[in-house]
């Protein structure tokens, strides 16, 4: 009987420990198939054409580009949501570029120190940053005429 006991107590004690461990590393691991393919080209010619079915709602994509304005919508203990336009071109000649903008959505207090005036990483308008996000649609820019593709961060990286 004893035998019994001190067996149970070992294999609750391992199981436990197990399920403390997962709980612990799905928090902070975090894993996306992202598809590499999709440009701010594609999302803006989506946009234009009104026709999205080739970009990937299942799918994180990546976005480099550089920051254009910046929106804090809702700050709080509680909850975090920030807008960030992103900006990129390509250049046509000598003399033309074509601009894309993308708007991404900043939501969750993991993003607030990107945001805070205090922050050492805080954004501001013309740095170059690298955005994992997932696409969310196609929504109307604050001229209500220009549409315009909508993303939502999952995370971020200063590039310079």
């Amino acid at each position: 009987m004893k035998r019994f006991f001190i067996g149970l107590a070992c294999l609750l004690l391992v199981f436990g420990a197990a399920q403390a461990q997962t709980a612990k590393s799905s928090a902070v691991k975090r894993i996306y198939s992202v598809d590499f393919s999709i440009t701010m080209r594609d999302l803006f010619l989506a946009a234009k054409t009104q026709d999205d079915r080739s970009i990937p709602a299942d799918k994180a994509i990546l976005l480099d580009g550089d920051i254009g304005t910046i929106t804090v919508h809702q700050d709080t203990d509680k909850n975090f949501i920030a807008e960030v336009e992103l900006l990129n071109g390509t250049w046509v000649g000598e003399d033309q570029v074509d601009l894309y903008r993308t708007y991404v959505i900043f939501e969750g207090l993991q993003f607030r120190s990107w945001f805070s005036p205090q922050s050492q990483t805080k954004l501001k308008p013309g740095q170059t940053v690298l955005i994992l996000a997932s696409y969310e649609g196609i929504g109307q820019d604050y001229d209500e005429k220009t549409l315009v593709p909508i993303v939502k961060a999952l995370d971020i990286r200063h590039i310079y």
